[in-house]
């Protein structure tokens, strides 16, 4: 490759040549020459020049230009704010957050002038790094330095602090400021609904509304997000109606029309967000996941399949999102062949090949529910990351097969390769001694749960170990546990003993837990039934009228059977 030509002319006055240089060079390797020129004619020296060399070099985002610019300005006194800003600002454009601050830092110890952009730039580096401690040291020197009246240094603290989830430090900023304009409105929509704080969003643009502030597009999605968290489908309408009324989409926000499918979704209104999908003038990927999402969210999964097909064929290339969500809808189906389809296809379109652990533990839950826990099992042994989720899906799903032993061993080989257990974990590997009546084992970890990790069992441990004990003909220690628990007993667990001991014919005990359930109040039909036939067992033939008696005044009607399917294959 030749090298690229001069730009130098040798003719022309130095000082006149450079800084016309200097306003036209674009290129990387032209700036070295100009720079080599500055420094051989001693130009460098003289701040106006220097000035304008930093701001060409700190404009190219690389390391190497930006650590040159910070030398040049060391080597340089009288060099204004705004050159120590191009360098702020040239380190923040290279994804290097830590340099900006720390040159932030220096201009301060300098005793240099400071402006709101330096600040701003500041505010940002804390963002990005990410550190909030910093943030809020830099928040006091902006009071002290006088700038904590300024909008744009207001609105850029207002967006730290709900980055963090800082919400109290964020509305404070927000309520102190004199002037507020539209985006800072927004940001504090934003922070608070992307901090599942709908309540609040929801009151912010009231407030806003009030102030006779014009709803964006960026304030509806979040206000959408916010009716989707609370399912509150009566105030998403309301927004919908807003967004129509005020004509705040046009042909390209296809944000916004996103938002209404998944708000749509989350209430369960399927025929809304199918609506709005069709009548979209335009669709990105988001949008078709989302409508895919949407009829798998509401069981309506052939459909759900359907428009994947449908998105193939219209050459619509899905994302790993879009893949997650199809291979959740296909756990759902329980069907062997559709989730084999589905790994070939994760294989074939290269989403397998990135090792996303997501990916890898939706594929290892999928192939599980479908029942092939050995291709769960392969998939799990393949990873060469595996993070606490892909130990709480193995072990489901060995629990979902009965396969106890393996279940414990896996837990065992989690233990020793550091991993710590959450509540999520102990309640699987409870689960899976339940169905193999491993009892002795039940009790170690329920022990361990409690002495080693001090983790506090919820009604689902608890409940685990009462079926476990009930399985194994042990209903007085059952009853026992139940005594013992932290947390007053649900109808659930009271159920549990009672059908153990019509099992087992205990009418002693039976009639303790009778007491205890009736206290407690029959829930529906099965607590009534499961009454009934015990007060039957014991020939108390009384109280069996009392319960239908009660049944008829109360207007319970006996549940419809379940049912349930298998697939040969």
């Amino acid at each position: 490759m030749s090298p690229k030509p001069s730009i130098i002319k040798s003719n022309c006055n130095p000082f006149d040549e450079i800084t016309s240089l200097l306003q036209k060079c674009k290129h990387k390797d032209h700036l070295h020459q100009i720079h080599a020129r500055i420094v051989t004619t001693g130009l460098v020296r003289k701040p106006s020049v220097a000035s304008k060399l930093v701001a060409s070099l700190a404009s190219i985002p690389l390391p190497a230009t930006n650590s040159a610019a910070r030398s040049i300005a060391d080597g340089v006194k009288g060099l204004d704010s705004y050159t120590w800003n191009t360098i702020i600002r040239g380190h923040l454009a290279g994804n290097q957050p830590k340099e900006a601050l720390l040159v932030y830092s220096h201009v301060r110890g300098k005793g240099l002038e400071v402006d709101s952009y330096t600040l701003q730039f500041a505010i940002k580096a804390c963002r990005l790094m990410p550190l909030v401690l910093e943030g809020k040291q830099l928040h006091n020197q902006i009071l002290k330095l006088g700038f904590g009246s300024e909008i744009i240094i207001q609105t850029s603290l207002v967006n730290l602090y709900g980055f963090f989830g800082e919400l109290e430090c964020m509305q404070q900023v927000f309520d102190e400021t004199p002037q507020r304009d539209l985006v800072m409105w927004n940001s504090v929509v934003a922070a608070y609904s992307q901090h599942n704080f709908p309540y609040m969003a929801l009151a912010v643009a009231s407030a806003m509304a009030r102030e006779g502030l014009r709803l964006n597009g960026s304030s509806v999605v979040s206000l959408l997000s916010a009716c989707s968290f609370l399912k509150a489908i009566r105030k998403g309408k309301e927004v919908h109606g807003y967004v129509i009324r005020g004509q705040l989409v046009d042909n390209h926000d296809v944000f916004v029309y996103n938002a209404l499918i998944s708000m749509y979704s989350r209430c369960g209104v399927l025929s809304s967000a199918r609506r709005i999908f069709q009548t979209m003038p335009m669709k990105n990927v988001v949008s078709w996941t989302s409508m895919i999402n949407c009829y798998s969210d509401n069981d309506h999964l052939k459909e759900a399949f359907w428009l994947f097909e449908q998105m193939e064929s219209e050459k619509i290339k899905p994302d790993e999102i879009t893949i997650l969500g199809v291979i959740s809808m296909s756990s759902k189906f329980r069907s062997f062949k559709i989730a084999e389809w589905i790994d070939r296809y994760v294989e074939r379109n290269g989403f397998r090949s990135t090792g996303s652990v997501a990916m890898l533990n939706a594929l290892m839950d999928m192939h599980a529910k479908c029942g092939n826990i050995k291709k769960a099992c392969e998939i799990f042994d393949g990873m060469e990351q595996k993070s606490l989720m892909s130990w709480t899906t193995i072990i489901h799903g060995l629990a979902m097969h009965s396969d106890g032993k393996q279940a414990l061993a896996m837990f065992s080989q989690m233990q020793r390769e550091g991993c710590k257990p959450d509540g999520v974990v102990f309640l699987n590997i409870l689960s899976a001694c339940s169905h193999a009546g491993m009892v002795d084992e039940a009790r170690n970890c329920f022990n361990s749960m409690v002495n080693d990790y001090h983790m506090k069992p919820r009604m689902e441990h608890c409940g685990c170990m009462v079926d476990l004990l009930c399985r194994a003909g042990l209903v007085s220690e059952a009853f026992e546990f139940v005594q013992t628990m932290p947390d007053k007993p649900d109808t659930m667990i009271w159920r549990m003993l009672l059908g153990a001991c019509q099992g087992q014919g205990d009418g002693s005990l039976a009639r303790r837990i009778l007491s205890q359930l009736r206290e407690i109040g029959p829930k529906n039909s099965r607590d009534y039934g499961l009454l009934s036939n015990l007060y039957a067992a014991m020939d108390e033939w009384d109280n069996v009228k009392e319960i239908r008696r009660e049944m008829k005044e109360k207007g319970v009607i006996k549940e419809d059977p379940g049912s349930s399917s298998i697939e040969v294959y």
